[in-house]
């Protein structure tokens, strides 16, 4: 039984038998081009299984409005963190609105100050989207180890591409129910860009950073 179950999910997850009829939320005000309906609906599977994954595609094709589109589906009480480069956060901010202005967001820039008090702020029961960028989280770590996110979402995910990293460990010692990443570039130098990447999305399962550099690049 236990292997028809696991034959089903796979089945399931296989792209060509992703359901793109999965309903759209209605408070999102744009209309998702056809692929990104299948983003969407890859993202909802996922969620569905209790799964994180890997949001992969092109610049400029719209992974920011297929995660709103799913974040604007997701029933919780837990906040949910966005962390990206520092660029980007404003951007993100601006296509919640957009989107769906009734989505309560919150960008945690600025100076140490600042920044402390929103984190300060952060109720572990209500459903707000934080946005931060990585330097930032870096910096701050400390001031979120009594959080709890429903949802920690990275844009740009090969800014943890490097296990030892400062960053990717801060981000990595994050409390979160689920894990998504977005990405155009989920390997740049090597296979270890994509072992860390998925140690933050689902821990060990691709072993140690030890173990699979020598089972995967030195053979």
């Amino acid at each position: 039984a236990k292997n028809s179950e696991y034959k089903q999910i796979v089945e399931n997850l296989d792209k060509e038998n992703i359901d793109e009829e999965i309903k759209l939320p209605q408070n999102v005000n744009a209309e998702l081009r056809e692929y990104q309906k299948v983003g969407y609906s890859w993202l909802k599977t996922l969620e569905n299984y209790k799964f994180g994954g890997i949001l992969a595609d092109d610049m400029g094709l719209g992974k920011t409005l297929e995660m709103i589109t799913f974040i604007s589906s997701l029933n919780v009480e837990k906040p949910i963190l966005i962390v990206c480069p520092k660029s980007l956060s404003f951007n993100w901010e601006h296509e919640f609105f957009m989107w769906n202005k009734d989505i309560k967001v919150v960008t945690i820039v600025g100076d140490k100050e600042d920044r402390k008090n929103k984190i300060n702020n952060i109720k572990n029961d209500e459903k707000v989207v934080f946005i931060t960028p990585y330097d930032s989280l870096r910096n701050d770590v400390d001031l979120y180890q009594n959080k709890e996110f429903s949802l920690v979402i990275l844009d740009e995910a090969q800014y943890i591409k490097n296990s030892n990293a400062l960053k990717t460990k801060a981000i990595k010692s994050l409390k979160a129910d689920n894990r998504f990443v977005l990405t155009g570039t989920p390997i740049e130098n090597s296979l270890t860009d994509l072992r860390s990447i998925f140690d933050f999305l689902m821990p060990g399962y691709l072993y140690s950073f030890e173990k699979f550099r020598s089972k995967f690049e030195s053979t």
